[in-house]
């Protein structure tokens, strides 16, 4: 399934239904989404035919001779005047938009012989999702993240805000890169966690099992190897001089096996840095203004502060089937504060 930026709109969105469709990388939900938007926009059904036609005649790994281009751009104007919802020129702008936007995804796909994929997964605070890439890489997306996912015959890179879970799929061939706040983090064959989401102050790698190299893009020569159980935080500003800061951690157990199935992470549970993949929210040491981030994200709430000492106060814990108001009853139990609840607005004071 191509999963749909939340800034497309349903013009653009069809486009890429149709160039999936095409280069035969469409599923089933894909099919079903892109005949809702064919009865919505009938007149593209008048391009998908065009296409159609052209995809048959032109051989998968050549591009198109101009001769045929112009062709076709010129009999996608002919697009029926019937058209509901186009009139006059704007219609010339739909139907020549529309030809030259999906040749070029379909070309995208066909490049090297092998189709391309590109996705785009976005999580709201208090959601989580965990799906499977076209390489068979498991991620799990944490609340409030977006991950844009592009990987063709040769590269596997990876854009991410917020913070992920990776199980890499392995693959010498094409490298497995995540791009996030500055930072890359090259893998092959890993499981491994990134935290950078806008707005802080860095990012966090953490290595479970195989290697990665961790580098800026301002010092593409200066990688950073990490082993297994340790973290490594870079500030996200990705400049040079900033010290290196690497974590040796103390799990329950080691030699966690990578997981062959979703239902099963590697993510070892017992650290703090990947308990959230198990649906636990695990924090240490944190004062209460960086928790109530961490609240509002797994929780989906809105929280604010009627005064500045409860800001600072500092908590260790977890929480795991506990609802945001059991969880700031629990927290009462060591610090003294009270807090009021209006719908998903939550104020400390």
């Amino acid at each position: 399934m191509i999963f749909p930026d939340v800034h497309m709109t349903p013009d653009q969105r069809l486009n890429e239904l149709i160039a999936a469709s095409m280069a035969g990388t469409i599923d089933a939900a894909g099919k079903a989404e892109l005949e809702a938007l064919l009865q919505r926009f009938p007149e593209q059904r008048a391009v998908l035919s065009l296409l159609e036609q052209y995809w048959k005649a032109v051989p998968s790994e050549t591009a198109p001779p101009e001769a045929v281009f112009q062709q076709m751009m010129a009999e996608a104007v002919e697009v029926p005047a019937s058209a509901p919802s186009i009139k006059g020129s704007y219609r010339w702008l739909w139907s020549a938009a529309a030809v030259a936007g999906i040749l070029l995804g379909l070309f995208f796909f066909q490049r090297s012989g092998k189709p391309a994929t590109d996705q785009i997964v976005q999580t709201m605070d208090g959601e989580r999702k965990v799906f499977r890439l076209s390489d068979a890489t498991v991620v799990h997306l944490n609340g409030g993240s977006r991950l844009r996912c592009v990987l063709d015959a040769g590269h596997r890179e990876l854009w991410l805000d917020g913070e992920a879970y990776f199980e890499v799929a392995r693959d010498p061939g094409r490298p497995f890169v995540v791009h996030a706040a500055g930072v890359n983090i090259r893998a092959l064959g890993t499981a491994f966690n990134v935290k950078a989401y806008p707005g802080q102050p860095k990012c966090e790698t953490t290595l479970l099992q195989g290697a990665v190299e961790v580098y800026t893009e301002h010092t593409p020569d200066r990688k950073i190897r990490l082993r297994p159980y340790e973290k490594l935080a870079l500030d996200a500003t990705g400049i040079p001089t900033v010290p290196i800061k690497k974590i040796n951690l103390k799990p329950v157990h080691a030699g966690v096996p990578v997981a062959t199935a979703i239902a099963a992470p590697a993510a070892d549970s017992s650290l703090t840095e990947t308990a959230w993949v198990s649906n636990r929210l695990q924090f240490d040491a944190v004062d209460f203004e960086e928790l109530a981030l961490l609240l509002q994200r797994w929780y989906g709430v809105q929280i604010t502060f009627r005064n500045e000492k409860p800001k600072h106060y500092v908590f260790s814990g977890a929480f795991a089937n506990e609802s945001v108001t059991q969880a700031l009853s629990a927290l009462q139990l060591t610090e003294d504060f009270r807090y009021e609840v209006q719908g998903k607005t939550i104020t400390i004071y």
